[in-house]
């Protein structure tokens, strides 16, 4: 599976290869709670909207410009670290 995402995130979302290798082995680790999302995004590149303390995925690729695999990892990283998380993602942060 972690090929398969580089190869994703290169081909079609322009990740250079060292940033492709890098998100993969984050999104491999994703918490089990987000799994599933990314399961529905490699095989068809669905993109689920979740929300997690009162930012959702959707609104992070709308508002600050994250690629969906990016908008998973901060997901990931509001579950493991809520505050620090909370506090960048309100700054400008953009991808």
């Amino acid at each position: 599976m972690l090929r398969k995402i580089e190869d994703i995130l290169v081909s079609e979302l322009q990740y250079c290869d060292y940033v492709a290798k890098t998100t993969a082995e984050d999104l491999v680790n994703l918490h089990p709670r987000l799994k599933p999302a990314l399961d529905d995004w490699v095989k068809d590149r669905k993109t689920v909207d979740i929300t997690i303390e009162s930012f959702s995925t959707l609104a992070l690729m709308a508002e600050k410009g994250f690629t969906y695999p990016a908008a998973l990892i901060a997901m990931d990283w509001l579950l493991k670290e809520p505050e620090t998380a909370k506090k960048q993602l309100a700054s400008d942060i953009r991808r």
